[in-house]
């Protein structure tokens, strides 16, 4: 019997081969689209995976209150934290400090290149982050000052086949012995390694691990398993009071850090888990389109379906083989579309890999179960697909066969009409809010920064050994150069510049007016720059003056944003200048003093609130080099550049960047997640338009005789057009209107993680609202053309 129904099904699908197609390629292309946002959504919620403790392991961060008000959160916390929580706490058992070192250059012989992940660290990272070694001893790498752990990518670099333990690499100009080669850091972990030292190293270099006064490093604790994440946070509000007054410590689970951790000085940028939710569920959709097609089309031509299966049952066929024959139709046809995705898949990968990247595309065939999903989403079509035809036409009864007329019933084109406006309702909400996304990628790109970024070229500065009078000739030496080229137009030098990360910056939260007696404030960011800083980077002043020219006038002196000088309490920015600022240098008689108040401007993206920024003068700043460029010979003004440098600074990289490029890369993946969003509108639209093709086409045969007579009578070809299109449009307007809210409610969720957004509006519904209703039309329309541009003869001949 099984042979036999294998047999009839095919049969019945070659005998209707466009409804076939259409089914098989509305599946395929579901299907594909759902394994390749399924890994995306899968890479994203797999971080930290690798560890295999990782489920006990916690980060600590602080909050920061000015009184009663919250400030703002930061990551790193205080040196001592970690031995005195395990000391105090028996739930904690171990515990990693990690210090960012920033951007250090790496040099073997006549080898040297630039690495931003740099860390110090206890030696427990190793077993509490599961870091594989291979080579050295795992035991002894870090165990004291002057010793290094380095990736296999940089140990691949620096010394090519030759094993690098033992060899001595300069870090920034100091010698460093590699105790050990580490496998490279996976792409799905927040805190990623290059190099390690030994958190001795600080101490070495003059830091400080006792002190309570500044909060440079993560802290991670291991804890046992089973403990209780709220009851120890309220350990921890009583050990604040005890210990940080002002500051409130707080514990995280490492393994939520990357989707739902966006705090200051995050060693890297994280995920969004409302965005990864949405393709999550964008996904589940396109699936849930692709297998409604089948349906609506099954359900349609169900007076066809519900004559045969009355004619069988008559001729003795049970209900069981019935159910079988349907559910072997709907397997072959997802065989054959699950075939399909997977090559489409295969296909899209090139494309796939420069949409998110080549670790999360090179994950998509590289995991232990790839087989699985291709797998669980062909059962997932054949129930979704077959259950309802199978069962609702094999219940028909064999009387059914003595009625003239095999048409639907109420209960069937209800269902059917359902599934219609759910595909349309989806197919809105996806357009929608890929409108809505790609407006505000827009404006964040497009807003007044409080400075122009564009045709900025920012050099890094080398690491260069000597003292720091050495360094500051070097560095003004290289800088007169550049100002002698015809492309450059102003050069600057600082400590830190716009779109970096806050690790480049200092903070201090005990920054105040000089006269107020009150010692804790809020979080302040600062960096040094030269008096050519403002020019550079085109900011405007306010009030006040820029620094001077004289290097020796602009001592204590401090250029503060509007942001700053309103959280210091004046009234206005004119208010500020000449005004007293105490630094908290540990001298309570030493000041500052105001000389100038800069407009806002945007540190960060924004996606953050506006920072208070206050800027010293530092004439040998030379950690960046920011150079304002003629937009004419870009390229030649930068060979001459490359040529100084090589003349200046030999056998230090040159390593470069234009300004704008790095501030975007802060919203690298909202682009991602606007690009998917915007291809998935796509195929969800695609898959929509090609299950109302079917169901147009089959309306149109259905209603061939009816159409013959109303030509014959007088009707024209437009007004059959718009009784075919009618009802569907009918369908289209209550999607639209089921769309609207539900859109705006997910796209506004999305939008609370900008602290500049837009506003949603109602004209973005009514776009895609026309768009999809021309889309409609057009399918519906050729569809009514075609049958009414025919014969009205042959149409009436079988009468």
């Amino acid at each position: 019997m099984f042979k036999l129904s294998v047999i009839t099904a095919w049969r019945s699908l070659l005998k209707n081969k466009f409804y076939t197609g259409i089914n098989i390629v509305g599946l395929s292309v579901a299907s594909a689209a759902f394994f390749l946002l399924a890994n995306y959504v899968r890479f994203e919620r797999s971080y930290e995976n690798m560890i295999p403790q990782a489920d006990n392991i916690y980060r600590i961060t602080l909050d920061l209150y000015e009184g009663s008000q919250f400030v703002v959160t930061d990551c790193e916390t205080y040196p001592p934290m970690g031995p005195l929580l395990k000391q105090k706490y028996p739930e904690v058992t171990g515990f990693v400090r990690a210090q960012d070192m920033g951007d250090q250059e790496l040099t073997f012989e006549q080898k040297a290149f630039r690495s931003e992940r740099i860390y110090c660290a206890d030696p427990s990272v190793l077993d509490v982050f599961n870091v594989v070694i291979l080579k050295g001893d795992k035991a002894s790498a870090l165990s004291a000052p002057g010793k290094i752990i380095i990736s296999s990518t940089i140990a691949s670099r620096l010394f090519g086949n030759t094993d690098p333990v033992g060899k001595t690499i300069m870090v920034a100009g100091s010698p460093n012995i590699v105790t050990g080669v580490m496998q490279d850091a996976p792409a799905n972990t927040h805190l990623k390694f290059d190099v390690l030292m030994p958190i001795s190293t600080l101490a070495q270099r003059g830091y400080n691990l006792e002190t309570w006064s500044g909060n440079n490093n993560y802290l991670y604790l291991q804890m046992k398993p089973g403990t209780d994440l709220t009851a120890f946070n309220a350990k921890l509000a009583e050990f604040s009071k005890e210990r940080l007054k002002e500051e409130v410590a707080t514990a995280e689970l490492m393994k939520d850090i990357h989707l739902h951790s966006n705090k200051t000085f995050e060693p890297d940028v994280n995920g969004d888990a409302r965005s990864v939710n949405i393709l999550a569920g964008i996904a589940l959709l396109v699936l849930f389109i692709g297998s409604a097609n089948y349906v609506n089309l099954a359900t349609a031509r169900s007076a066809e379906k519900r004559k045969e299966s009355g004619l069988r049952k008559v001729l003795g066929s049970s209900r069981f083989s019935l159910v079988l024959l349907f559910f072997i139709e709907s397997i072959l046809i997802n065989l054959a579309a699950i075939g399909l995705a997977l090559v489409l898949t295969w296909l899209a990968l090139p494309f796939y890999n420069r949409l998110v990247g080549d670790a999360v595309a090179n994950d998509l065939m590289n995991l232990p179960g790839v087989l699985l999903i291709p797998v669980a989403v062909f059962a997932m079509n054949v129930l979704l697909s077959g259950l309802y035809p199978a069962f609702v036409l094999s219940s028909v009864k064999a009387a059914v066969v003595t009625n003239r007329n095999f048409t639907d019933g109420t209960g069937g084109t209800f269902f059917r009409k359902a599934l219609v406006v759910g595909q349309f309702t989806i197919a809105l909400i996806v357009l929608s809010a890929s409108l809505i996304v790609y407006q505000q990628l827009s404006f964040v790109r497009t807003r007044d920064l409080g400075m122009n970024i564009e045709q900025v070229l920012v050099v890094r500065g080398p690491a260069l050994a000597g003292n720091d009078s050495a360094r500051q000739i070097a560095g003004v030496h290289f800088r007169d150069q550049l100002l002698r080229f015809p492309g450059v137009k102003a050069v600057s030098m600082a400590s830190s510049l716009p779109g970096l990360g806050l690790s480049t910056l200092n903070t201090n939260s005990s920054i105040r007016r000089f006269e107020s007696a009150k010692k804790k404030g809020f979080n302040y960011y600062l960096y040094g720059v030269d008096e050519s800083f403002l020019d550079v980077m085109s900011m405007k002043l306010v009030a006040g003056r820029n620094f001077e020219t004289n290097a020796a006038s602009n001592d204590h002196k401090l250029l503060i944003n509007e942001e700053a000088s309103r959280l210091l309490g004046f009234k206005n920015p004119s208010d500020a200048i000449g005004r007293k600022i105490s630094m908290d240098t540990g001298n309570e008689n030493e000041y500052s003093t105001v000389v100038g108040v800069i407009g806002d401007y945007h540190q960060q993206s924004l996606k953050e609130a506006q920072i208070p920024m206050i800027h010293w003068f530092q004439q040998d700043a030379s950690n960046f080099f920011a150079v304002r460029m003629d937009t004419r010979n870009v390229q030649s003004t930068l060979d001459a550049i490359s040529t100084s440098w090589q003349s200046e600074f030999s056998g230090h990289v040159f390593d470069y960047y234009f300004m704008n490029e790095m501030f975007n890369k802060q919203y690298a993946g909202d682009v991602r997640f606007g690009r998917i969003l915007n291809l998935f509108a796509g195929f969800t639209l695609l898959i929509t338009i090609l299950g109302l093709l079917g169901l147009a086409t089959y309306n149109a045969s259905r209603r061939t005789r009816e159409i013959g007579i109303r030509k014959v009578l007088g009707a024209s070809t437009a007004g059959i057009i718009r009784l075919l299109s009618r009802d569907f449009l009918r369908l289209v307007l209550l999607a639209i209107l089921l769309a609207i809210p539900i859109c705006w409610y997910i796209t506004n969720a999305w939008l609370q993680g900008f602290n500049y957004r837009i506003s949603i509006n109602w004209w973005v519904f009514v776009v895609t609202g026309l768009v999809v209703a021309l889309f409609a039309v057009t399918t519906i329309g050729i569809q009514g053309l075609k049958t009414a541009m025919a014969n009205p003869v042959k149409s009436l001949r079988s009468e």
